[in-house]
């Protein structure tokens, strides 16, 4: 089902008034569509299953729902050591964010102890602090990621999930596949049967397989906005570019482009890490007005969390957030106008949630994939079956930025180098895992290209490269023969130390290898004959010895056992004769 926008005073009931002040004040004049649907539905006895476009209005279309339900609630309801309801989502952003959403709602309740929130995320707090916090504070709901809740329920002794009335998975076909499973069966088996539940994502019914995990009964399912998958402000262009090239057409775009804030995905966090030391020095080299920040799943939570809020304050200028899909589903940050892909996204269902940071609340938005010549050009077609309608993008070819920038920034230090290589391999690993595999192949992948890309200079050895250069591997792997390893140095003196010991042991080790290989050469053949067949007569005594011992054992008990001890004393005599042999001082 789905319907139109509708005024706040069209709702079946009366909402709480001071949850009206709180709507009014935060500028939500009329319900979105998924807002008018879903919060009838889900304030009352209906569980629901809600399918939107990202930037609709799904984050307060459940917390409106949610602080409602817990208004109504029966006094006894409400005790210590228990919840009443609880928001999963799949990274610990977004679960800040909702918490952001719920306390701009909850701060218009005039009672002084009224309802009370707490996020459980890892990295920002430690578990027995997140419980003894819940034994002071009391909250009514719990926002948390998978993991954390999963150890927070398993202290039954403090927590107690029996008046849980509510559970609510944002981003819900993430939360319910291989990756969570195992968190996820532990917080199913901790709730009680009896609770509302409430599954919302932009592509929720991709998990329709798992939903009997989650304990629905006759759920309502919402979709909004089917025929387009995008808000009508969003903006969705490809341009084909070639490998190489692809570095100076993101700063061409960057530059020329006018817009507040862009997100730039890149395929890993060795990517985003890399690249963002790259693009430092170039922005600086070529005086371009632009800030770029940081961010990905490796980094520490309080790391992450202070980035989005650097990226979200800053108005000074151009800003970029580089980022992997850790920053794909449910952040919202105003005034982003712009969403750059420089690779497709292994899953194709990330690729709207990738394009939904911007164009969000109707505000316009574009979003852009970068695609390699090619076969990856079908990913268009491809994503045209799936209702998702691109069109191409041409940007006027300029010179931003010169191969010759990145080299010279490289080879300042081989340190860079080593992280530009491990980066380069993530990515090759990366391309492996694509579902759409008809068109990610990694044998048309232009490996040269995405190499200059990264700016290397010599190429690792991987079997990739092996198996699809094959005559186009380049001698030694080296991209750029003026450059010299022996002499490539690090700018940490402890490195350059342990890389000139290194570099002696390995010199040593070839110098022994190459003596072995001379003496081998230069040996007679007469010497070389004489030797193998001292080896033969050797080996074949070894096979004599080998047949007498098994026809010896073949013989019965008797003569087995008087075997060996003739063989006892053979052994015995030898030892007495050595003993013989051997004089003593006492002999002079």
């Amino acid at each position: 089902m789905a319907t139109r926008s509708l005024s706040w005073d069209q709702l079946e009931y009366d909402l709480t008034p001071w949850i009206k002040d709180a709507i009014s004040s935060l500028g939500f004049e009329t319900m979105t569509p998924v807002q008018a649907s879903t919060i009838p539905l889900f304030s009352k006895n209906k569980d629901v299953i809600v399918e939107a476009v990202t930037g609709s209005g799904k984050t307060l279309a459940f917390v409106i729902p949610i602080i409602e339900r817990i208004m109504r609630l029966d006094p006894v309801m409400i005790q210590k050591r228990h919840f009443n309801a609880v928001i999963i989502s799949p990274t610990r952003e977004l679960s800040l964010q909702i918490e952001k959403v719920f306390e701009s709602v909850l701060k218009f309740n005039p009672k002084e102890d009224g309802i009370r929130t707490q996020t459980l995320v890892g990295g920002v707090s430690s578990i027995d602090e997140d419980l003894r916090k819940f034994q002071k504070w009391n909250p009514h709901i719990l926002i948390a990621t998978p993991g954390r809740l999963a150890d927070f329920l398993n202290r039954g002794n403090i927590v107690s999930t029996k008046n849980c009335e509510a559970l609510v998975l944002d981003e819900a076909d993430r939360l319910l596949d291989l990756a969570f499973e195992k968190e996820m069966n532990v917080i199913f088996r901790s709730l009680p049967k009896q609770k509302r539940v409430g599954l919302f994502s932009a592509t929720i019914l991709n998990a329709s397989a798992n939903f009997h995990k989650t304990g629905m009964r006759n759920p309502v399912k919402i979709v909004v906005n089917a025929k387009n998958h995008k808000p009508k402000t969003l903006q969705l262009n490809y341009t084909i570019v070639n490998p190489e090239d692809k570095l100076n057409q993101l700063f061409n775009f960057l530059d020329t482009y006018h817009f507040r804030k862009a997100i730039v995905y890149f395929p890993t966090c060795l990517s985003v890490d890399y690249f963002y030391s790259l693009f430092k020095q170039l922005i600086h080299d070529n005086d371009l007005l632009l800030t770029f920040y940081s961010l990905h799943g490796k980094l520490k939570t309080s790391s992450r969390i202070k980035t989005l809020e650097k990226f979200d304050s800053n108005n000074d200028s151009k800003s970029v957030l580089m980022t992997t899909d850790v920053a794909a589903r449910g952040i919202d940050i105003e005034n982003v106008d712009l969403v750059i892909q420089l690779d497709p996204p292994t899953d194709p269902d990330v690729f709207l949630h990738r394009c939904g940071r911007t164009g969000r609340a109707n505000n316009v938005g574009q979003a852009v994939v970068f695609l390699n010549e090619g076969r990856e050009e079908d990913y268009v077609d491809f994503l045209s079956v799936k209702k998702i309608e691109l069109d191409e993008l041409e940007i006027k070819p300029k010179t931003v930025i010169k191969q010759e920038q990145i080299k010279k920034w490289i080879l300042k230090d081989r340190l860079r180098h080593d992280r530009g290589v491990r980066a380069y391999v993530s990515f090759v690993r990366y391309y492996s895992k694509h579902t759409a595999s008809s068109i990610f192949r990694l044998q048309n992948l232009d490996y040269l290209g995405v190499a200059k890309m990264y700016g290397l200079l010599r190429l690792p050895k991987m079997p990739e490269l092996t198996n699809y250069l094959k005559d186009n591997f380049p001698a030694d792997g080296y991209l750029d023969t003026e450059v010299n390893f022996n002499d490539y140095k690090y700018l940490d003196p402890v490195k350059e130390e342990k890389r000139i010991e290194e570099e002696k042991i390995r010199e040593k080790r070839e110098q022994k290898i190459e003596k072995k290989q001379k003496i081998k050469e230069n040996t007679p053949w007469s010497q070389k004959v004489q030797k193998k067949a001292e080896r033969n007569e050797r080996s074949a005594g070894k096979d004599i010895k080998k047949r007498e011992l098994e026809l010896v054992e073949s013989g019965d008990e008797d003569e087995q056992v008087d075997w060996k001890d003739l063989v006892r004393q053979s052994k015995k005599e030898k030892k007495q004769k050595k003993q013989d042999v051997v004089g003593t001082f006492d002999d002079l």
